[in-house]
Parts: C-alpha cells; structure tokens; sequence
C-alpha cells in the first residue's frame, strides 16, 4: 500500500547518539567545573590571610 520499504531497527544508532550526548554534555560540564575552580584557586589564601581568628579568654 505505502511506497516505503521495510526498514532495520534505528535503536543502535539511537542508543550510539544517547550515549555520545551524554558523554559530550559531560565532557563540556567537567571542563566548566575545572574552568571554574581555575578561577577561584587564590580566594582562600586572600581571604586566609586577611582573616584574623578571635579566641576566648580563658582563665
């Protein structure tokens, strides 16, 4: 009835595409994480060494 032949299941290229995107999205996430801690490495030494710490007097 239809002009369309038969066709092979599509589910191994899907699954192939799920699997790639994923890795790709994680791939790009991990590199904004390292990205990001890059840029913030010297907060805590600033910030440690412009703290001061305050403790009780005991006695």
């Amino acid at each position: 009835m239809g002009g369309h032949a038969q066709q092979g299941s599509d589910k191994g290229a899907a699954f192939i595409g799920l699997i790639g995107g994923a890795v790709l999205i994680g791939a790009i996430l991990y590199g904004i994480v390292i990205w990001t801690n890059g840029q913030f490495a010297g907060h805590e030494e600033k910030k440690a060494a412009a703290a001061f710490s305050v403790s009780p007097v005991v006695g």
